[in-house]
């Protein structure tokens, strides 16, 4: 078994190696992004006043996750974050599962 750890994302990979199949696990710790993501949703201004606004911050393994999902949906662009799966990513910020990566309250 080896393992690969990147300091950017904070993301390390667990590669596992059976006769010719190789699996790659990837585990990250989050906590700290999730208590950022609280503190902004608990500091940030109330309403939806102005052009900008902040909503969410969604750790790089979760981006990860969800690229994988889109690719199991046969989508064409499976970068959740492009304009064009912006209906993909507003379904997930707007689910209670991933409300922690929310930084500001309200529907998208």
């Amino acid at each position: 078994m080896f393992t690969d750890y990147d300091p950017y994302t904070g993301i390390t990979e667990h590669f596992h190696q059976e006769g010719r199949k190789i699996t790659i696990h990837k585990t990250a710790d989050i906590s700290q992004e999730l208590e950022a993501n609280r503190q902004d949703r608990n500091e940030g201004r109330k309403g939806w006043k102005g052009a900008f606004h902040k909503v969410a911050s969604i750790p790089q393994i979760v981006v990860e996750i969800w690229r994988e999902e889109l690719k199991k949906q046969g989508a064409d662009d499976v970068n959740p974050l492009s304009a064009k799966n912006r209906p993909f990513l507003w379904a997930k910020l707007n689910d209670r599962d991933f409300s922690n990566f929310r930084t500001k309250e309200g529907r998208l």
